[in-house]
């Protein structure tokens, strides 16, 4: 039987990353994962074509950047083979169909608010004031990110003893979108805004979504939005050298059959094959709840209570479809060279559209009229494509249900067909039957089958209403990333802070050195 200091199960970047924490302080780590490859959300494979490298699920690396402890390993990750590629200006364009000139969010804050003030000078001022406000609170921000929640009376506590804290508290806690109804006067600066902030699959009228306009207006001027060369696998592959360098295993075909329990603690894991795999010091989960408990621990070694939150915790109804295109050439959006320049861009007509969107989405059905989400990461990386060619993502939201009793394995080749990409051409008329070369399309059934934690179709690891944010993600009580099984930690986009492509594992790390009594931790 193998035996390690520490065993984590799933090779995803959370787990990788913090995996790569510990050993980087000395314990041997043992990363199991059930794929072939590790990377978890952050999977490039050739899909359509040979030569086309495409990005499955997380492609942007925005929040990972402002990780310190990855930042820290960042140079030995570097001479491992991980590059990052960052746009120079142009970072997301929001292209206008309208008539209007679209804007163009820049590296730049001058220039973004230039593009902005094309719509509405009193918007491009208010957009300036919430990056100003952002250097006010950036290091407040990194240290709430990328440690175990505060309590829930913390903010309010901190703001509650002036008018002007007051005013803000109560713009924290206004939905989506009635913080832009609120802060924009331009019908198509407001469903930009609306649209950018819904990204994390939360719903415009759900309350408590103002405090994020606070963070991603500044975080994308601050941060960027990088790329690894090569695709975004090349980040989970990088740390999985890191470990391996540093003494430990990653093996992949590994599937998990169980955690092995012993007088309340956990011992180690048992693959699927029979095969047992020792844990001197501790276990870390980064399989989503329902998998770690339900199936790998087990509710007899459960309190009921525990069990029941578990069973309850929400994913939410949120999926996506996507067409993977691999095409003869870039997209040529309207609007201009400025705007076709952006790798990135996020489609949206008016305030309406989105209305109507979610509207349908609530009620099972397809939408008719979609916002788009769109990548052409070889704008910025040609090495993701056979010279002179392109890879582009493009999807949308869609409800994982549908009240008609189809499923999306039935309409989604479909749906992207003859729904996704006439959206699209609205935009960039050159993307046409001939310059697509060839197409893979994602949807609820495929990201099931490809990875057990995208528990009906949804990403983003967890449902983000304000029961399950903070100190109560996953669970209240274990918002502190240790499980009730002793030496059974828990990491990946369950917890604090969520989903997204940030390395958030490394806090995980951080607890369980902590309390090893290995290196005390900035945090309690």
């Amino acid at each position: 039987m193998a035996e390690f200091d520490v065993v984590v199960a799933g090779g995803g970047v959370n787990g990788l990353a913090c995996a790569a924490t510990l050993a980087r302080k000395g314990l041997s780590v043992c990363v199991v994962e059930r794929n072939p490859w590790v990377g978890g959300g952050a999977v490039t494979r050739e899909v359509t074509l040979p030569g086309f490298k495409h990005d499955l699920y997380g492609s942007s690396h925005v929040w990972i950047q402002c990780n310190p402890d990855f930042q820290e390993m960042r140079p030995e990750l570097e001479a491992l083979g991980l590059t990052y590629i960052e746009p120079a200006d142009h970072i997301t364009g929001h292209p206008d169909k309208n008539g209007g000139p679209g804007i163009v969010i820049h590296k730049s804050i001058d220039k973004t608010c230039a593009s902005i003030a094309a719509y509405s000078l009193k918007d491009a001022a208010r957009y300036r004031a919430v990056y100003a406000d952002f250097e006010q609170v950036r290091e407040g921000f990194i240290k709430a990110f990328f440690s175990p929640p505060s309590p829930p009376s913390a903010l309010a506590s901190a703001l509650e003893t002036s008018e002007a804290g007051l005013r803000r508290l109560r713009e924290f806690s206004m939905s989506a979108r009635a913080w832009v109804e609120a802060n924009f006067e331009s019908d198509f600066v407001k469903a930009v805004m609306l649209n950018w902030a819904l990204a994390p699959q939360i719903l415009p009228d759900q309350e408590g979504a103002g405090q994020s306009f606070y963070i991603m207006i500044p975080a994308i001027h601050y941060y960027g939005q990088a790329i690894p060369k090569g695709g975004s696998m090349e980040l989970p592959k990088a740390m999985a050298r890191y470990v391996e360098a540093r003494g430990g295993v990653v093996r992949c075909e590994a599937p998990v059959a169980k955690f092995v329990i012993a007088d309340g603690r956990v011992t180690g894991i048992e693959l699927e094959n029979g095969e047992l795999i020792a844990a001197r010091r501790a276990v870390v989960s980064a399989l989503e709840p329902k998998q770690t408990f339900l199936n790998f621990v087990g509710e007899e070694h459960l309190d009921p209570g525990f069990a029941a939150m578990v069973r309850s915790f929400s994913f939410g109804k949120i999926s996506i479809c996507r067409a993977q295109l691999a095409l003869s050439e870039a997209p040529e959006f309207l609007n201009g060279a400025d705007m076709s320049a952006c790798p990135f861009h996020r489609i949206v007509d008016s305030m309406d559209q989105m209305i109507n969107f979610y509207a349908e989405l609530a009620t099972g059905k397809p939408p008719s009229d979609p916002f788009l989400w769109s990548a052409c990461w070889t704008k910025l990386d040609p090495t993701r494509a056979p010279s002179g060619q392109h890879t582009l993502i493009v999807d949308t939201y869609v409800s994982n249900w549908l009240a008609d009793g189809r499923t999306w394995a039935e309409i989604g080749e479909d749906y992207a067909r003859n729904v996704i990409l006439p959206k699209l051409r609205q935009y960039a008329p050159n993307i046409t039957d001939e310059t697509v070369l060839g197409m893979y399309v994602q949807h609820r059934h495929t990201l099931e089958e490809a990875n057990p934690s995208f528990v009906d179709g949804t990403t983003n690891g967890g449902e983000r209403i304000a029961a399950q944010l903070g100190s109560f993600r996953p669970f209240p009580g274990f918002a502190h990333y240790r499980s009730p099984i002793r030496d059974l930690y828990m990491a990946g986009p369950h917890c604090h802070p969520g989903g997204g492509i940030s390395a958030a594992g490394t806090i995980t790390a951080r607890v369980m050195l902590d309390d090893m009594g290995i290196e005390p931790a900035d945090f309690w």
